[in-house]
């Protein structure tokens, strides 16, 4: 049996998002005779599932509904993840060639022209992977309002566009590297500021991005090795500091 702790850390979360998940009955933890939270191998294959589905961006609701059903069937979940998940890491994999390629040359090594700090990030780039994947991506979330406010959106932004919002996602970021560096609490004021402010910018120029779905992106950059090493980048331990923030702000904000 884990504790509540020894979960957090082996699946890479936070205890606050498993207390959470009991909560709304997604993830029910026994009890021991001291009244502790205590959980089963089964628990942990479940837990794995859940994080699996929120990469994926699927509310709580309807992991529940889901992971419930009397079809559920793990290797046909898993099957279908992994493809999915694939699709996804390709991506990322490029961003984090870039995000290490500055770090070598940040540290001395081969320098980069100014073109290559922004592959995968170009607008180019951006327009080859949505249409790479929008088949797939338009069977599985087409039907979903958040889809369709992305789309309407993405179809309406030019390449500058595309170049001022990267610059603002770098300009929401750099506030956060710094409170981090200087040991700042997750709680504080300035942090969840910070996270508030980058929910809306998602909320504003992307997706109507509910907090199920902010959580599920916190819970990518530490589940996921591409998005951790991009935030990694600007300080080691970024990632795991941020996700605590957004789980954090989900929380209290649910």
């Amino acid at each position: 049996m884990y504790s509540i702790q020894q979960l957090a850390s082996l699946a890479g979360t936070t205890t606050r998002t498993l207390r959470h998940y009991d909560t709304v009955g997604l993830l029910v933890a026994n009890r021991d005779a001291n009244g502790y939270r205590r959980y089963s191998s089964c628990d942990a294959e479940r837990l794995q599932l859940i994080l699996l589905y929120r990469t994926l961006d699927v509310p709580l609701d309807q992991i529940g509904e889901l992971l419930d059903s009397t079809t559920f069937n793990r290797i046909d979940v898993l099957s279908g993840h992994i493809e999915a998940l694939r699709q996804k890491a390709a991506y990322f994999a490029q961003l984090a060639e870039t995000a290490e390629a500055t770090l070598t040359s940040l540290k001395g090594g081969i320098p980069m022209d100014d073109k290559s700090l922004f592959d995968g990030l170009s607008y180019e780039e951006i327009q080859a992977h949505e249409a790479k994947h929008h088949e797939e991506v338009q069977e599985r979330w087409g039907d979903t309002s958040a889809y369709k406010t992305a789309q309407d959106r993405a179809q309406k932004r030019s390449k500058a566009d595309w170049e001022r919002i990267n610059q603002m996602q770098l300009d929401l970021l750099a506030p956060l590297v710094d409170l981090f560096r200087s040991q700042v609490a997750i709680e504080d004021d300035r942090v969840q500021s910070i996270v508030k402010d980058n929910h809306l910018f998602i909320d504003t120029h992307f997706y109507d991005c509910s907090l199920d779905m902010f959580s599920g992106l916190g819970q990518m950059y530490v589940t996921d090795e591409r998005f951790t090493a991009f935030y990694d980048r600007f300080e080691p331990g970024l990632a795991a500091y941020y996700n605590e923030a957004i789980q954090y702000y989900c929380i209290g904000n649910s």
